[in-house]
């Protein structure tokens, strides 16, 4: 066996005070604060503002974005909804100089079973938002990656140099019986490197928002893992968490290392798993917080990962930093079995699998229990995740309700909002070139703009850019897309079926005969014949009531739904 390298841990805490509220009084010149994160109304008039404000973006799609002074933001007047100091977010080692000569958690948690049934990762993103990934370790081998993103610089360089990241991500994935280094729990996982801090252990707290809003809008992560805490409860922090649990994302976070009953930000939010640290025997570790932010505890002792100093380096660390990564592994098994799942939905797994340590029942040390990936699979396994139609409630006894399950759970498109599917409302242009997009599977960054009327910033973007270069979509003109108004089903048709065409599927192609079955047949627009004859004789398009193609109506988003999910069981995509 190689002699591994032995290097002092590093555990991701951030703790800061951050005063909140909406148009709050400015902070003291002893607090501690880089500028202000800014929060605007949505109207024109602000948009409008924007362009001489100064202010440097954040996440315009959801209105955020960062003052250097006061000055700047009593500028924008009412178009303000809140502000608040953009505090700078410290790291805080503990070192361990114990080497473990073998990964004593896995056998503690029982990850074989889950080894045993498939359950590696296959098909999840997880967002690791951490300090980077050194992506080239030997140990990372035949690993799926993503490019990610560093938010501090703006570029793709999201290499590590500081470890701790390197260390995260080694626990999660870390490749499996190649011959060197350690097993990783999810090693068939493609990890999505988010680098929110450098080579300093100080960082705002806005690269880390902004990070949330890449995993979720950019890169479409199932998972968020988050080692890391501030002991300020900041509002855009906890609205950029909403906004990931709202799109089905689980977050999991680290509680804290102080030891104490201090609550830390965000596992403290009722929609994040806290995770606290135990030992070899299971007892919870000193550095471990005692508060009603753990859920769930798992080890954080004597934990052994890679190292970012050489590609073949491994360190011994310790902290509840890297106990979260042992039950992102578990989030990341639960997406794989149903990709539909929620955050509500993994906890009441780990509430009904986890190991109860301490008191019985839940106690602020142990929270539920201690992680165990036996029982948590048998429990998943048995689990009644409910219908789409508990989920959202205005699909109840709809006609395409088991289609529009079937798009959701294969994370084609969700919702309007958490709790309402609008079955009835009309599918946008934007909202089609999306879903296709996503049932390709393929990368769709880095393609050119070619349509005036789409941003680079709009969320539909790099859709439309993709859906452009490779001929499936066209605008309405030469230089516009038309990003929100209705698709017609004409319109759905010809992009099927150049998609179909783009990707080699074997398409049945039909004469005009078919058409005359409709009694509006004939009105199907020239252009549009060859792809609405292909669309009905593969029984994609049945036609409304039986009897009327409706050509150039509004394709319904219930309608894209069934269609969707034949043209997948027609051709095999996704």
């Amino acid at each position: 066996m190689k002699k591994r390298a032995i290097i002092l841990a590093l555990a991701l805490l951030i703790s800061a005070a951050l005063p909140t509220g909406a148009l709050a009084a400015a902070p003291s010149a002893e607090d501690d604060h880089s500028g202000y994160i800014v929060k605007l109304r949505e109207s024109e008039s602000a948009v409008r503002l924007l362009s001489n404000s100064g202010l440097d973006e954040l996440s315009s799609r959801h209105g955020l974005y960062k003052a250097d002074s006061l000055d700047q933001i009593e500028r924008l007047g009412g178009e303000v909804e809140y502000y608040e100091p953009d505090c700078m977010a410290t790291l805080f080692e503990l070192p361990n100089d114990t080497y473990a000569e073998k990964q004593w958690n896995l056998s503690k948690l029982g990850v074989e079973s889950a080894w045993s049934k498939g359950y590696t990762g296959a098909g999840v993103k997880v967002a690791i938002i951490d300090s980077g990934v050194s992506s080239l370790h030997e140990d990372f081998e035949g690993v799926s990656f993503e490019r990610g993103k560093n938010l501090i610089d703006g570029s793709h360089d999201v290499s590590d140099e500081m470890g701790h990241g390197t260390f995260v991500a080694g626990v999660i994935a870390a490749a499996c019986n190649n011959g060197v280094g350690i097993a990783g729990l999810c090693d068939e996982v493609t990890l999505v490197p988010l680098k929110s801090f450098s080579s300093d252990n100080r960082t705002s707290v806005t690269y880390i928002i902004s990070a949330i809003y890449e995993a979720v809008d950019t890169f479409d992560c199932d998972v968020i893992n988050l080692s890391l805490g501030m002991d300020a409860n900041v509002r855009s922090l906890r609205e950029a968490i909403d906004h990931a649990n709202a799109n089905g994302v689980i977050v999991v976070s680290a509680v804290g290392n102080s030891g104490t009953s201090q609550l830390q930000y965000p596992a403290a939010y009722e929609n994040v798993i806290g995770v606290g640290s135990i030992d070899k025997t299971g007892r919870v570790t000193s550095f471990s917080q005692k508060n009603e932010s753990v859920f769930v505890v798992a080890p954080g002792v004597d934990i052994i990962s890679l190292s970012n100093e050489r590609n073949n380096a491994y360190f011994v660390g310790e902290g509840t930093s890297y106990s979260a990564p042992h039950v992102t592994a578990a989030a990341i098994m639960l997406k794989q079995y149903a990709p539909s799942s929620t955050t509500e939905d993994f906890a009441e797994l780990i509430k009904l699998s986890a190991r109860d340590g301490g008191a019985l029942g839940y106690d602020t040390y142990y929270g539920y229990g201690a992680l165990d990936f036996e029982a948590f699979i048998e429990t998943m396994e048995s689990y009644d995740f409910g219908n789409i139609e508990q989920r959202y409630p205005d699909l109840a006894g709809h006609w395409a309700a088991d289609s529009i399950d079937f798009c959701v759970s294969h994370k084609l498109f969700n919702g309007i909002s958490e709790s309402e599917f609008a079955p009835e409302q009309p599918m946008t242009r934007a909202m089609f070139v999306t879903v296709l997009s996503r049932m390709s599977g393929e990368q769709i960054k880095g393609f050119p703009m070619v349509f005036s009327d789409v941003s680079e910033s709009d969320w539909f973007a790099q859709p439309a850019a993709w859906g452009s270069a490779t001929g499936i979509v066209s605008g309405v003109s030469e230089s516009r897309f038309d990003p929100n108004g209705s698709i017609t089903r004409e319109q759905m048709a010809a992009m099927l079926y150049r998609y179909a065409n783009a990707f080699g599927l074997h398409a049945i192609n039909a004469s005009s005969a078919g058409l005359g079955d409709f009694s509006d047949g004939a009105s199907v627009s020239e252009w549009a014949k060859s792809a609405m004859q292909w669309a009905v004789a593969n029984g994609l398009i049945t036609g409304r009531g039986g009897a009327m193609l409706c050509p150039q109506e509004g394709a319904k988003r219930c309608e894209v739904a069934a269609i969707i999910q034949r043209f997948i069981s027609t051709f095999g995509q996704n």
